[in-house]
């Protein structure tokens, strides 16, 4: 198993991650990211996930591209997130439900 399928493991697998309008993108030096078609509670568009010492994880969330700006605003981070508890702070910083509850 890559890194990639550990990390979907954690949030549900694929298919549970395209049923939430999810994708989870390729690794970029221990980063990545995961884009959502759908909206959420929260309005996140994309979650930047990064590995950090330990096993840790770290996630910065963003919104929508603003025009004006030609960036997203940053809308959430949060660091130290242990693998299994990767879906519940998804859940957390994204509002969606079925994520905040569940540990995969």
């Amino acid at each position: 198993m890559n890194d990639l399928d550990a990390i979907a493991a954690h949030l549900g697998g694929k298919a549970r991650l395209k049923a939430l309008g999810a994708t989870l993108g390729p690794e970029e030096g221990g980063h990545f990211s995961l884009r959502f078609t759908r909206a959420n509670p929260r309005g996140v568009r994309s979650i930047d996930i990064t590995g950090e010492p330990g096993g840790l994880f770290g996630m910065t969330c963003y919104g929508p591209v603003a025009a004006e700006a030609f960036h997203a605003a940053q809308l959430g981070h949060a660091t130290g997130i242990l693998p299994e508890n990767l879906a519940t702070v998804i859940g957390r910083l994204t509002g969606i439900e079925s994520l905040h509850h569940h540990h995969y």
